[in-house]
């Protein structure tokens, strides 16, 4: 692991996406997994902190570069796993992707091919504290359920934004599922004034 800020460390396991994780007093929490490829590498990093307890896993969205190794990670550890529940239902094939993109991507199941863990929905509509000072924020755009965490004035992003000479910009408009909720979420973040971004892609960064 490598160490991002005091209480912050980023995976250097995790394939695709970047995974998190945060340490708050004598609990953890995994924002992200990356993909499924990277499992058992991933499961070996966390055996290897000696974590007092990862308590909760938080994926940010339904890609299979943030949820691919979460399954694992929750046989290993206990961990509850989290996801927006519009994300959920898109995931268990309740809803159609909202984009042509991302049907046909279910479609040649490049978005299918994750192993799911159980997963506890995060709604959509509201802010939820996950674990003590662990707080996930609906962030939608990239996709429907998507979600932020807050934790204390750091953003873990996943794909609502990326971040570029400490600025946040959007992804490639084809991955994104709703432009004026991006819009929205971008705008959100930008307000909140974080003291650090942590996004899915791409090294942590301070705003300027």
């Amino acid at each position: 692991m490598r160490e991002v800020i005091p209480g912050v460390h980023r995976l250097t396991s995790a394939r695709g996406g970047n995974a998190y994780l945060i340490e708050e007093g004598d609990q953890a929490v995994l924002v992200d997994t990356g993909l499924r490829s990277s499992a058992s590498a991933v499961v070996a990093e966390l055996a290897a902190a000696r974590l007092r307890k990862l308590t909760d896993v938080v994926l940010t969205h339904y890609d299979p570069d943030h949820v691919g190794a979460a399954a694992a990670v929750q046989r290993a550890t206990g961990a509850r796993v989290w996801l927006g529940a519009a994300d959920i239902r898109i995931l268990r094939g309740e809803e159609d992707a909202p984009t042509r993109l991302r049907r046909a991507m279910f479609r040649s199941r490049w978005l299918g091919r994750a192993e799911l863990p159980e997963l506890t929905a995060l709604p959509d509509d509201a802010e939820l504290e996950v674990a003590p000072t662990v707080v996930a924020v609906p962030a939608p755009g990239h996709t429907p359920g998507h979600h932020l965490v807050r934790w204390r004035g750091v953003a873990f992003i996943g794909d609502s934004a990326r971040v570029s000479k400490g600025r946040l910009g959007h992804l490639p408009g084809l991955l994104i599922s709703d432009r004026a909720d991006a819009d929205a979420t971008i705008a959100a973040i930008a307000v909140s004034r974080p003291r650090l971004v942590c996004p899915g892609h791409g090294s942590p960064a301070r705003l300027t």
